[in-house]
């Protein structure tokens, strides 16, 4: 549930009543909007705020905080420094806050969209740095980065530093690009990313994002920056359980893999299945011509059937599932051709 909602097309004047803050420009003006989610970060949230810039490379800058269900006054001081507030019922998720960002940019028609956690582990006055690369035009997406530079690397808990590694292994793997550090919350997005991304997962958004992205051909740049190994203050909602921060973030880049490319998530199990299977009944079958038995290969002539079977199954799974992924980049090329056209209307406006 979402107590309050203010998109600033659809709810501007409602918007105008409760924001207290300098923030409004004409949309005409190509705009940025910093966007932070936020649960229970009363400590650092007005710091962070306040460290926004109000304009980078010549765009204004409007800020939207998302409070994922906070029970103290994150969502006060948000209102108090100029924020657009979007304030959760619940607590909803990382992932959930993320669509809650996106889809106000969209509706707002911003041209582009920045990340920032709200814990001050970043430094808000980054943000034109990181934006550079999209403002340029040469990358479509940009992600600060904790280890692409060694010397900036932060000190953080080994396990923490190895669990990262993988991770960033893994969404190499997945995506078809170099990633050194794919959890990374401070990010800026262009128009072409901001049109084209999409994220299922409640959980967390950062892995999979890097990896929708990249499977829609984005150029997308990691940034190197001075980044706080640790938080301040409180206990971070998606590390606190590592365990289950390690299932969740499977999960969630499974999924998205699974849903741009169900033969390459499939297809290799398939096809493995069906050859040992076919391998175990030759042998069983060339036991036969030569000694008119099966035994003591009858078991490995079943087990041949049995993988056979699966094999078949599986790529009937990956047939259904190549349909659905062909349903899927259809709604999402209809939403972006929706977003383009809101955001042209509204630099007419």
């Amino acid at each position: 549930m979402i107590e309050e909602v203010a998109l600033p097309r659809q709810f501007s004047e409602r918007v105008s009543r409760e924001r207290s803050g300098g923030y409004s420009h004409p949309m005409n003006k190509q705009m940025i909007l910093a966007a932070v989610p936020a649960l229970n970060e009363e400590a650092t949230i007005a710091a962070v705020l306040a460290g926004i810039p109000r304009e980078i490379g010549g765009h204004p800058v409007d800020v939207l905080v998302v409070d994922d269900g906070s029970n103290d006054r994150t969502a006060e001081l948000a209102r108090s420094a100029g924020a657009f507030v979007i304030s959760h019922g619940r607590n909803m998720g990382l992932g959930e806050a993320f669509r809650t960002m996106l889809g106000f940019a969209r509706e707002g028609g911003y041209h582009y969209l920045a990340t920032i956690d709200a814990d001050g582990q970043f430094d808000p006055g980054h943000l034109p740095v990181l934006a550079a690369p999209v403002l340029s035009g040469r990358f479509d997406f940009a992600t600060a980065s904790r280890f692409a530079d060694p010397s900036l690397t932060p000190r953080m808990p080994r396990l923490k530093r190895t669990g990262n590694r993988w991770v960033a292994r893994l969404v190499s793997r997945l995506s078809g690009i170099s990633v050194k550090d794919a959890t990374c919350g401070f990010r800026f997005y262009g128009p072409r990313s901001l049109d084209k991304v999409s994220c299922l997962s409640r959980f967390t958004y950062t892995q999979e994002v890097v990896i929708d992205l990249a499977m829609k051909g984005m150029r997308i740049s990691e940034v190197p920056l001075t980044i706080k190994g640790e938080r301040a203050s409180g206990k971070s909602r998606i590390a606190g359980n590592l365990w289950r921060y390690a299932v969740l973030s499977t999960e969630a880049m499974y999924s998205v893999a699974h849903g741009h490319s169900p033969w390459r998530v499939y297809g290799g199990p398939a096809l493995f299945l069906l050859g040992l299977g076919i391998l175990m009944d030759l042998f069983v079958f060339a036991h036969w011509l030569a000694t008119g038995k099966v035994t003591p290969f009858a078991g490995l002539g079943i087990g041949g059937l049995f993988l056979i079977t699966f094999g078949i199954l599986v790529l009937l799974f990956a047939s259904v599932a190549d349909i659905g992924s062909s349903n899927r980049k259809l709604l999402e090329s209809l939403l972006e051709t929706e977003t383009r056209n809101r955001r042209e209307q509204s630099r007419e406006a």
